[in-house]
Formats: C-alpha cells, structure tokens, sequence
C-alpha cells in the first residue's frame, strides 16, 4: 500500500509542476518563519522568562481548542500541503479527565498529507533553516512514512530506510524494495549526504552516542543533522532503560512504547534526553548545535510544553 500511494503521489506531484514551483508557492509562509534559537539550556530559561506573559497566552488557546477526551478538528495553514487545510487530534483516552491536555505534538494530523504538528514543523525548519537544494543528497532515518515520500518527491536523491528485522543485509533492500540501516553501523561511506534527518528514532537506539557519531560521519563537511527527540527540557538525559551483558533488557522506569510502522506492538524507548543532547552531538564531531524553539496557531503547531523543540547539528 505504502508503495502504490508513493507512485499516486508522484504522478499527482508531477502534474502539479517542478519542485521549484512548489517550494516558490511556499516563500511566504517560509519567510514569515522565525522560530527562536537556542544554544543551550540557560538561553531557553532566560527566553521563557521574558516570554512568560506569551506562554500563557499559548496554554490558554490550547486550552480553547479543546481537551484530550474527545476528537479536535482546527485549520491551519499546511507548509507541505502548501494550502489551509484542516488538521484532527484524536482523543488520548475516551473518558479521560478533562483537564488532559492532548497530545498536541503528536497530533494536529493534516486531512491532506497525514503528516502531524512535528513533522510539518520539521518540514518547515528544512526548508527555512537549511534551503536544500533538488540535487541535494539527503539521508533520511525512515522509508514507509508520508514524510519520507514528501520529501523524495521534491528531492529525487534522498535516500531513506529502516530498521529491518527480516534477515535483509545491512545496505539491502527487501522484497518489498525497503532499504535496511543500522544507525549505529550505517553502509554509507564517509561524506556522502548534505542532510540527514532523524525524527523520533535516537530514543530507540541504547547506543545513541555511537548513532550520533555515524550521522556525523556520512555528513560533508558543513552539512547539517535536522533531529528530534523526546525532550523534557530539564538539564540531563534521561535513561528509562538498558541493555544488560547477557541481551535483556533492563527497565529503570515504566515501559514506554512508541508507533513503530514495522511491528504493531511499538517499539521502546530506551531514552528521554535533555539539554544535554547539545553536548552529545558535539562529542560526536558535529562543531555546532543549536536547539530551535516552534510554535504557531496559524500553521498548526502546537506542543503541551508550550513549544516544539527541533535541534539542528552542523558538522
């Protein structure tokens, strides 16, 4: 199915005009995008301090939208879509207390694309901080998302995978023509991509120091590491459970299983990270890492915290 809607989408893109074209029809909306930055935790702290009147205001139109027990349908303008479009949060759980909030970060599902409030903003960070160009080679972390095939349509070399656990060679494709990556042992050689993007995939992996370090391998010099992870904004990562010497797993707090397209069970997650992140992908050879603070009610992104916080690395 993921294959069939690839090809209805490229068909359906290529009637629409060049990539160009499209990413033109977005400079306005692109050009209005000024997402705050920040180079570490005390920065943030500060800017929550000054921005404090500004963050109520944000809780209290979220607060106006709706709660996590039944469905919220807003609208919004799409940066994938490039058009208003109306965007749906499903209800956490039916009954649930109504002071909840829903998980807006996760949410805000666009009719049009399918993509979610982090993904759309992730998409607009692309564009505005980093400006790829249609020959840009681009590794993504993911192969059967609307992500992943949003941007390959606009950028014909990007390359994508997944984790597979079929028996598929490191660097292979499946059956099915889906390629198979260890993040902790990448196939690619050194220098090989201008961007690589990693949304939602580092908590997964026990080793995400040595996964840090393989992004910044197959990165050129100068190219740039578009990341997110769960993020609680407190100083120190947080680690929720371990690989023990003997391959169980050892789990320091509550299991916490994440959507995982490849198996319905989900998938865990080994971490929670903090502001310290910046000083993991430092460590990792990237020279530079600078956390991007996102939200918007006209473009559909919202986040409980008051803000998506997406990082850029630049090797």
């Amino acid at each position: 199915k993921a294959r069939v809607k690839f090809w209805i989408d490229r068909l359906r893109y290529r009637l629409q005009g060049p990539t160009h074209t499209f990413l033109g029809s977005n400079q306005p909306a692109i050009s209005g995008f000024r997402p705050a930055a920040f180079a570490g935790r005390q920065e943030y702290v500060n800017h929550l301090r000054r921005c404090a009147a500004e963050y109520e205001e944000r809780r209290q139109i979220m607060r106006e939208l709706g709660t996590a027990t039944a469905p919220v349908v807003t609208t919004g303008y799409c940066i994938a879509c490039a058009r208003p479009r109306r965007f749906k949060t499903d209800p956490v759980v039916p009954g649930l207390d109504p002071s909840v909030v829903p998980n807006w970060r996760e949410g805000l599902i666009c009719r049009g694309c399918s993509l979610n409030s982090r993904m759309r903003a992730s998409i607009h960070l692309l564009l505005w901080a980093l400006g790829p160009e249609r020959r840009s080679r681009i590794y993504l972390t993911e192969q059967i998302t609307p992500l992943y095939r949003w941007v390959k349509l606009r950028f014909p070399d990007a390359v994508g995978s997944e984790y597979l656990r079929d028996g598929t060679q490191r660097g292979s494709s499946s059956r099915y023509g889906i390629r198979h990556e260890d993040l902790t042992a990448l196939s690619f050689a050194d220098e090989s991509f201008d961007v690589v993007i990693a949304l939602e995939v580092m908590e997964h992996i026990p080793d995400f120091r040595t996964a840090f370090s393989e992004c910044a391998r197959v990165l050129k010099p100068g190219g740039k590491l578009l990341l997110s992870v769960p993020f609680h904004q407190g100083p120190d990562h947080r680690l929720r459970a371990r690989v023990r010497d003997d391959g169980t797993i050892e789990h320091l707090l509550p299991p916490e299983y994440h959507g995982d397209p490849l198996d319905p069970r989900g998938c865990l997650c080994f971490h929670h990270f903090g502001w310290d992140v910046i000083d993991f992908l430092k460590a990792a050879g990237f020279r530079q890492a600078t956390a991007y603070s996102i939200w918007s009610r006209e473009l559909g992104y919202l986040a409980g915290e008051g803000d998506i916080v997406l990082f850029i690395a630049v090797k």
